[in-house]
């Protein structure tokens, strides 16, 4: 009697080790693929010569807290409002601010903004970005005093 069973041979094994890795690399390259797309993993630009500089900003930083300045954000009709104040609660006017909107996944959906000074203290800034959900402000002053606030938004 004759068994229709075929045994597995040598090249049955290697296809199917071949298949097997062939696979595997397929699938990690998708993913590491779409990884670097979606999100390349640096949080700021040119992050190398930031951290050659870090000294200098520990120094603005703990310049700004002797300050004891601090910020309100607010979303009114498409625009950003900053208010800036001193330790006291008065506004801090003539600053320079600058930022951007930071999307927390995708680097490609950042808005930069220009600020104006509205009245003494309140800084205002159209805002480009129009997609809801999550979002990181990031400002600074580019004049002398040391100034600069990160703030979570959520857009609706």
């Amino acid at each position: 009697m004759k068994s229709f069973l075929n045994p597995v041979r040598g090249w049955h094994v290697l296809v199917m080790i071949v298949l097997f890795f062939g696979v595997t690399i397929g699938v990690n390259t998708t993913f590491i693929t779409l990884a670097m797309r979606t999100h390349p993993g640096e949080d700021v630009p040119r992050s190398y010569y930031q951290g050659l500089n870090y000294n200098e900003t520990l120094a603005r930083r703990h310049e700004q807290a002797e300050l004891g300045w601090s910020a309100r954000v607010n979303v009114v009709d498409g625009e950003l409002l900053v208010e800036v104040s001193d330790a006291d609660g008065a506004p801090v006017p003539g600053l320079e601010l600058t930022g951007a909107m930071n999307h927390p996944t995708n680097t490609s959906r950042d808005c930069p903004l220009e600020f104006l000074e509205d009245r003494a203290g309140l800084y205002r800034a159209a805002l480009p970005c129009t997609e809801t959900g999550q979002w990181h402000l990031r400002a600074h002053n580019n004049g002398d005093a040391p100034f600069e606030m990160e703030h979570a938004l959520w857009l609706r």
